[in-house]
């Protein structure tokens, strides 16, 4: 696996976690909705989660760079 491939993998697994995280806080929320994305923004990749429910209110976001160069990680 690449370094790229491993830092992809751990952006992902992180915003997993987080939402995960928050997801089973509010688990008995009917109105309850997340999303976890990969988006392109100015030329960079970013790994966006997001959580939302309109019944209590808690709205969540994160957002990690996707592009190993943008975050010093080198390619061997």
């Amino acid at each position: 696996m690449s370094r790229a491939s491993g830092h992809r993998t751990a952006v992902i697994a992180d915003l997993v976690h987080g939402l995960e995280t928050y997801f089973v806080e509010h688990r008995a929320c009917e109105g309850l909705a997340g999303d976890i994305v990969e988006a392109t923004i100015d030329g960079a990749r970013w790994g966006v989660a997001c959580m939302s429910c309109p019944e209590c209110g808690v709205r969540w976001e994160r957002r990690l760079a996707v592009d190993a160069e943008s975050c010093g990680v080198r390619h061997g």
